[in-house]
């Protein structure tokens, strides 16, 4: 008897998201033919630029998505990104005194609509810190200076293949006594009010979508 199935490959990251394609199978009394749908998804611009004014601190704040551990090979606006493969992000606060104000990563988390608020939210930085709950996010020299980055693997909404949108909240600390160094072993530490113009900043979001 011929047959046609469908089977789905196990979801490796959760119930909201995904890393794996769909592998179809289809049958026949002929022969059988596997067949595998890939899902590529391509960056919108290469890098998003937001200039934080009116403000005490006027600055810029860029975002750039990269493929390489060294931050070197910019992913190119519209260049195919597969699933899984793995993505940099870097943040960084142009116009800002680093001896003086560091740029905190607050959180970053996608949706599958442009706005922050999306239907579907996926979380990658929380308080300053990795999902735990996601093993492939990792954050680097966040509270350090005015720039830091972090990185994760490709993914897609679960029974979706549209437009991923990915949004960052940061805000200014001042450095001082190292009050701006993370704890991530549990709740990620805040930064204490100091005398400066810095505490009066206001936080500053930024977005970078990519589409299928």
């Amino acid at each position: 008897m011929c047959a046609t199935g469908v089977t789905n490959v196990e979801n490796s990251s959760s119930d909201v998201i995904t890393r794996r394609d769909q592998v179809y199978i289809d049958f026949s009394c002929v022969d059988i033919q596997p067949a595998i749908e890939t899902a590529n998804f391509r960056i919108r611009d290469s890098s998003v630029i937001q200039h934080a004014t009116p403000s005490v601190c006027n600055y810029t704040l860029t975002m750039k998505a990269y493929t390489d551990v060294g931050r070197t090979q910019t992913v190119e606006s519209f260049a195919e990104v597969p699933l899984n493969q793995r993505i940099w992000v870097e943040l960084k606060a142009d116009g800002l005194d680093e001896e003086m104000v560091a740029m905190v990563t607050d959180s970053c988390w996608a949706t599958d609509l442009a706005l922050s608020s999306g239907s579907l939210r996926y979380d990658l930085i929380i308080d300053g810190c990795a999902n735990p709950a996601d093993q492939t996010v990792e954050v680097k020299e966040n509270r350090w200076g005015t720039s830091n980055y972090f990185s994760f693997n490709m993914f897609q909404f679960t029974g979706s293949s549209g437009e991923i949108y990915l949004h960052c909240k940061i805000h200014l600390c001042p450095k001082r006594r190292n009050k701006c160094i993370p704890t991530c072993k549990g709740a990620a530490r805040r930064c204490r009010p100091a005398s400066s113009k810095y505490k009066r900043a206001a936080p500053a979001f930024i977005s970078l979508a990519w589409t299928n």
